[in-house]
């Protein structure tokens, strides 16, 4: 019976989801489990009071004063540190210890001497533009915090990812751990942790450390496992050790790989660090949750600008030294000796440089020209005024046909009917896509959700989620079948996929806060915006790797192109069509999370509310590990399908 479902999935569900609504419409409002936001459960009120306790002993515990005080003791001083050479005053000073014009003349020798001269002025020119916003201070304590936690993570990262890629005991051991990580919504970190280290720096930086540290350990493990055997079996053959073959032959080997994982975790370390500021880090991220709180969309455009500045900047210098040039002909000697006479001369000017700009004022705090940025915003603003008065019919009137008939419905079915009934379909649905162990984890997860009593806030996030999802669906694999099949739109839409991936899912809040105010559509369409670029990318791809073959005996046949794409090229790529929208669910639920700041409502909201306001500090840690177990629940259904397929 279930073979013959699985055969006719397509028309499986089309029935299965009228039915669901249907019956979802008779039962509609009845035993929802919907909680008052005051309102407590027993496992909330538990968790609240052990909250309590946990922070009236962080004088008095012995766990505290050895082991979680000294931590964040050590972690505030070593980004102190380096906050102190580039952002903050120090000795009762009004400047840093390298001023401004040091701290681009370093950063500009470093991109010239770890790639090439472009990317040095590309440094500079982005440098400029943060200053010349009024984002100086705010950017150089970005950066800080991104250095302190992109160096802790790659002391544990690189270690492990050696230890992963050389043991695969080790790798079955920390890959559950890595994939819980990653699924994990960025927000879900920060609540607790700040139970335990306080909310500022230390927390902030600890939670970018567990953000960024699986994807160090992946990257570098997996430049271990696929090297070439050949020159490792040499080595030992001579009778190398097993430590000199790693250090000799092996790290040498996978160096371009694993500083290109070294990029990805200095981007993931810089998004996350963003999205810091709920809890009192410093930085960029600050001015955009001000801009937030009072919907000021040109002041939060702002900061956004500089965030995408020095996220570009970031993204150029790591990836372009991790590419090598790729030449036939070999650089001469006389090639080598001027590369290295270029470089000493421009390591010495930038030394001279950031000596100057300790002593001599002008040097020292960046020259600021405030209405730029005042500029900005008025013009920001304006357009933003704009488009909400003068052209509400189309940003009010997409928002409200996606509202009333896409959201609504699927609202009506998942939050708004009797908990068991939603429960139950998802089992049934699992079953069909995944097989009965699928089926039975759906069951126990979602199960667990009921139990903390979260249930309805729970329905209402994975609502958003699936909009959202389907919404990025239909969009990202329309433009990821047209950049697989022609190469000049892969060539024009290469660089906008690029820059998304760039940016932190916090800045797109900024301008869909302005152009949709504070409700939930405005997380739906920031989720859509920030998980585009995964999804076409994944479907470019995947509609790339159909073998030409079997086009050119379709097109042979007779098949137009609508017919290729259709009947070939979707159903060949259809495990990369699954994959896709287990990533792009994936990334929307990080956002529709995060949306809670704007309105959204759901679990979201709740883990906010629940770090502002203390008699709701246990319900809003329920409700980050609400979302850990939804998000859980999705990938394993997701993954499970995507295996069938």
């Amino acid at each position: 019976m279930l073979e013959k479902v699985r055969e006719h999935k397509g028309r499986f569900f089309l029935g299965f989801i009228v039915i669901w609504y249907a019956l979802a419409k008779v039962f509609f409002g009845k035993l929802t489990l919907e909680l008052p936001m005051a309102d407590n459960t027993p496992i909330t009120s538990a968790v609240n009071s052990a909250s309590d306790a946990i922070s009236g002993n962080r004088t008095t515990s012995p766990f505290f004063i050895y082991f979680f005080n000294p931590i964040r003791l050590f972690i505030n001083g070593f980004v102190d540190f380096f906050r102190n050479i580039i952002s903050t005053p120090t000795n009762g000073g009004s400047a840093p210890l390298i001023g401004w014009a040091g701290v681009i003349a370093i950063l500009a020798f470093a991109a010239y001497a770890t790639s090439r001269i472009r990317i040095a002025v590309l440094v500079v020119a982005l440098l400029g533009v943060c200053g010349a916003l009024g984002m100086w201070v705010d950017t150089m304590d970005t950066l800080a915090m991104t250095i302190a936690a992109v160096l802790l993570s790659l002391l544990i990262g690189i270690p492990m990812g050696i230890w992963a890629g050389l043991s695969d005991r080790v790798l079955k051991l920390v890959t559950p751990i890595l994939d819980l990580a990653q699924i994990l919504p960025t927000l879900v970190y920060m609540a607790p942790l700040a139970l335990f280290f306080m909310i500022g720096e230390a927390t902030a930086t600890i939670a970018t450390m567990v953000y960024s540290i699986p994807i160090s350990i992946r990257i570098t493990s997996h430049a271990i496992r696929t090297l070439n055997f050949s020159p490792v079996e040499a080595s030992i053959s001579m009778g190398a050790t097993d430590k000199q073959t790693l250090r000799k032959v092996q790290l040498p080997m996978a160096k371009q790989m694993i500083v290109l994982g070294i990029n990805q975790t200095v981007m993931a370390a810089l998004s996350f660090v963003v999205i810091a500021a709920l809890i009192a880090a410093p930085g960029l991220g600050k001015p955009i949750v001000s801009a937030l709180t009072i919907q000021n969309t040109g002041k939060g455009l702002v900061a956004g600008i500089a965030v995408v500045a020095m996220a570009i900047m970031l993204d150029r210098a790591t990836s372009a030294a991790a590419v090598k040039q790729k030449t036939f002909i070999p650089p001469t000697p006389k090639q080598l000796a001027a590369r290295r006479r270029n470089i000493t001369i421009s390591g010495v000017v930038a030394l001279l440089i950031a000596f100057a700009s300790h002593s001599i004022e002008k040097l020292q705090n960046f020259p600021v020209n405030p209405n730029i940025a005042l500029k900005v915003e008025t013009v920001t603003n304006n357009i933003v005024n704009y488009l909400v008065n003068d052209v509400s019919f189309i940003t009010v009137g997409f928002k409200d046909f996606i509202s009333i008939w896409v959201l609504n419905p699927i609202e009506d079915m998942l939050a708004r009917a009797p908990w068991f009934m939603t429960l139950s379909m998802f089992v049934i649905a699992a079953l069909v896509l995944g097989g009965t162990r699928i089926a039975f984890l759906t069951a126990t997860l979602l199960m667990s959700i009921v139990v903390t009593g979260l249930w309805f806030d729970s329905m209402v996030t994975l609502t958003q989620t699936i909009v959202a999802t389907i919404l990025t669906m239909i969009v990202g694999v329309a433009i990821g079948i047209w950049i697989g099949r022609s190469k000049r739109a892969d060539s024009f839409f290469r660089p906008f996929m690029d820059a998304g991936q760039t940016m932190p899912a916090f800045v797109y809040l900024v301008p869909m806060l302005g152009l949709f105010g504070p409700t939930r559509f405005t997380a739906i369409a920031t989720g859509i915006v920030y998980s585009i670029p995964v999804v076409v990318k994944i479907v470019g791809e995947g509609i790339r790797a159909v073998p030409e073959s079997i086009i050119e005996a379709a097109t042979a046949a007779g098949s137009n192109v609508r017919q290729i794409i259709l009947k070939v090229q979707l159903p060949s790529a259809k495990k990369a069509l699954m994959l896709a929208a287990n990533q792009g669910m994936i990334f929307v639920l990080a956002v529709i999370v995060i949306g809670g700041f704007v309105g959204s409502g759901g679990l979201g909201y709740l883990v906010i509310m629940g770090s502002s306001k203390p008699e709701l500090t246990g319900k809003g840690l329920v409700a980050g590990l609400a979302i850990l177990i939804l998000g859980v629940t999705i990938d394993r259904i997701a993954q499970a399908a995507a295996r069938r397929a």
